[in-house]
């Protein structure tokens, strides 16, 4: 197969990838790839498909979902120390005639700030201890913290509260066991 051809596939196979699930990394394409990092950038720029920050942030701009995980847009993110995500609620997370947004979305807001800054692929969530303080609305934005409190071995704890208009509406620990068999400790 020709230099040409081989780069026509990995396009293609790029795009399909990156429509798919637009959180993957430049690592994870190349290692799909078998290709280096700076290729993938290469090609990223070529497609003009954004780096991914970008693409996590305007999937969070647009509510877009990864299964029924809301991903919300990170703020700020210390990797095994802290974070800060923000979720913008409407009307599809609220129960029938009312406008309280479901806890499932809260929920599933707080997990993934939880996922995220411990830097997990895939954890095992052992325990949750969670607590909903208040009702959020729908057209509020729901601020979330996150702490590491504890790290030993491939377990986590992590605390996660989050506010809607200073009123805490959830809080939240989760003791994780991270499943991707790497050594995120050493990261």
């Amino acid at each position: 197969m020709t230099r040409t051809a081989l780069k026509k596939q990995r396009h293609e196979f790029l795009l399909k990838q990156i429509k798919k699930n637009p959180f993957l990394k430049d690592e994870e394409l190349a290692k799909s790839c078998n290709v280096s990092v700076s290729t993938i950038r290469f090609d990223r720029a070529e497609l003009g498909i954004a780096e991914y920050r970008e693409r996590v942030k305007t999937a969070a701009e647009e509510g877009m979902t990864t299964g029924a995980v809301m991903t919300g847009e990170v703020l700020d993110l210390n990797l095994f120390r802290d974070g800060i995500s923000v979720l913008k609620t409407d009307k599809t997370m609220v129960f029938q005639n009312t406008d309280i947004v479901k806890g499932q979305y809260i929920y599933a807001f707080a997990e993934n700030l939880a996922l995220s800054v411990i830097d997990a692929k895939a954890a095992l969530v052992k325990i949750a201890n969670v607590k909903y303080t208040h009702e959020a609305h729908a057209g509020e934005r729901l601020i979330a913290k996150s702490e590491v409190m504890r790290v030993k071995e491939r377990e986590f704890v992590v605390r996660v509260v989050i506010k809607a208009n200073l009123n805490e509406v959830f809080r939240g620990k989760f003791s994780l066991l991270v499943a991707d068999g790497e050594d995120t400790e050493n990261k």
